[in-house]
């Protein structure tokens, strides 16, 4: 056998990479355990505390529209023609998206929440999901915070004055 054909590998300078990447796996899952188990540091998806909502169904009208109603009285709160309430039609489509994927039956009221701290969301209690509303401006947050009024006078002034146009 020749010297060439032969690897040899001298010293303790090829345990130190090993070492090093065994250590970030261990500190990896220390982490992750630590954080399971005491909470801290974790991250989560919630709304926060809730002020005020309201339970409400959507469905499609004639001609285009979608029919806004409260989900307790089955009163209409508003309707978007064509062209109107784009941000809504879409919050409200992907949420339905994610009931049909999960095979739900349709007309499950959404709960439409402000916080205590002003901010409002768009929960699907069926699925868990939710969309906070102002995470996309001042558009989204009005196409949604009329819904929240009771009062039919202040309801339909407003909804005529933060109807948006586009899709």
């Amino acid at each position: 056998m020749s010297a060439s054909n032969e690897t040899t590998i001298k010293g303790p300078s090829h345990r130190l990479p090993l070492l090093a990447a065994l250590a970030v796996v261990v500190l990896a899952l220390v982490v992750t355990l630590g954080t399971q188990f005491t909470g801290e540091g974790k991250v989560t998806r919630t709304i926060g505390e809730v002020d005020r909502e309201r339970l409400l169904q959507f469905r499609d009208g004639e001609a285009g529209t979608v029919i806004v109603s409260d989900a307790n009285t089955r009163k209409i709160i508003v309707r978007f023609g064509r062209g109107e309430g784009a941000f809504v039609r879409q919050s409200m489509r992907a949420l339905s998206h994610n009931r049909a994927q999960m095979g739900v039956e349709k007309g499950q009221p959404y709960r439409l929440v402000e916080t205590a701290k002003g901010k409002l969301s768009i929960v699907d209690p069926v699925t868990g999901k939710f969309i906070k509303l102002n995470a996309f401006g001042r558009v989204a947050m009005e196409g949604f915070s009329h819904l929240l009024k009771t009062d039919d006078a202040d309801r339909s002034a407003d909804a005529a004055s933060t109807l948006e146009k586009g899709a």
